[in-house]
C-alpha cells in the first residue's frame, strides 16, 4: 500500500541536520563575503568578455547558497545542476506550450497567455526538481524568468546553465582549496533514519 503524504516535504529526501539549509556550515562572515564577491566578479567578467548573459537573478542566491552553506543539499553541484537544466526546460516548454516563442515580455502589462506560461512553468520546474530529487530552490527563478520572455534566445538558455555551471565548480573549487567541506552530491536517507 502506497502512503499517504501529508505535505511536499514528506516526500523530499529526508536530511541530515547538519545538511539543513537553517544550520550553515560556519565559514566565517568575512569567507562568505569575500567569496560570493569573487564568484559574481568572475561571471559579470566572463559575461561581458563573451556578451551573453550568465548573469541572471537566480544565480545570486546559489553563489550564495554555496558560499554559506556548502553542506546543504541545495550546495551540492549536481543538485544545482539538475535542478537548473529542470526548469530551463520548463521555462522552454512554458513559452512553447503558450505560444509565446516569439512574443515580447509583457510583465507591465501581463497577459492571461503571460501568466498562464509562468504558473505552468514554475509548476513543471518544481515537479522536475522533485523528481528529480535534486533540490535547490533558486532555480525555480530560471524558470520564470525564460517563461516571461526575458530570455527567448537558445542561446540565452545555454547561456544561462553555463553561468551557473561556472559558478558552481568555481565555487567548489574555492571551497575545497581552503578547506571547507563539500559533497558532491546529496544522498536521500530512507525513511526513518
Amino acid at each position: 500500500m502506497r502512503r499517504a503524504y501529508s505535505n511536499i516535504s514528506d516526500i523530499l529526501p529526508r536530511r541530515a541536520k547538519i545538511n539543513d539549509i537553517s544550520l550553515p556550515y560556519r565559514s566565517g562572515s568575512l569567507y562568505i563575503l569575500v567569496v560570493a564577491t569573487i564568484l559574481t566578479a568572475l561571471l559579470c567578467s566572463i559575461a561581458v568578455l563573451a556578451r551573453a548573459p550568465f548573469v541572471v537573478p537566480s544565480v545570486g542566491p546559489t553563489i550564495f547558497i554555496i558560499v554559506a552553506f556548502p553542506l546543504s543539499e541545495q550546495a551540492h553541484p549536481l543538485n544545482i545542476l539538475f535542478a537548473t537544466a529542470a526548469t530551463i526546460v520548463a521555462g522552454i516548454i512554458g513559452l512553447a506550450l503558450f505560444g509565446l516563442i516569439d512574443v515580447p515580455p509583457d510583465l507591465t502589462d501581463l497577459s492571461w497567455t503571460r501568466a498562464g506560461a509562468l504558473v505552468f512553468a514554475v509548476a513543471l520546474g518544481i515537479g522536475g526538481i522533485i523528481s528529480l530529487r535534486a533540490l535547490h530552490v533558486p532555480a525555480v527563478a530560471t524558470a520564470m524568468i525564460i517563461a516571461a520572455g526575458l530570455l527567448k534566445d537558445p542561446n540565452d538558455w545555454v547561456a544561462v546553465f553555463v553561468g551557473v555551471l561556472v559558478v558552481t565548480l568555481a565555487g567548489l573549487a574555492i571551497n575545497r582549496a581552503c578547506g571547507k567541506p563539500q559533497a558532491l552530491w546529496w544522498r536521500p536517507q530512507p525513511p526513518g533514519q
